[in-house]
């Protein structure tokens, strides 16, 4: 697949979910407790988790 055939949402779809699910998780865990606090971790995870992916798969 060549670059001229990637479009907007291929480049930037994946970015601006881990964006989002990070910006709820921090907003979350700062503004409410319990249950908040857990699904927080969940969503900054997916970051981590995301980056790991990653760079297994590269060196494959």
């Amino acid at each position: 697949m060549s670059r001229k055939d990637l479009s907007l949402a291929a480049i930037f779809g994946a970015p601006i979910v881990l964006f989002v699910l990070s910006l709820v998780g921090l907003i979350g865990a700062l503004l409410e407790d319990g249950l908040w606090d857990a699904l927080g971790a969940a969503f900054l995870a997916t970051t981590v988790l995301a980056i790991a992916w990653a760079l297994i798969r590269r060196r494959r």
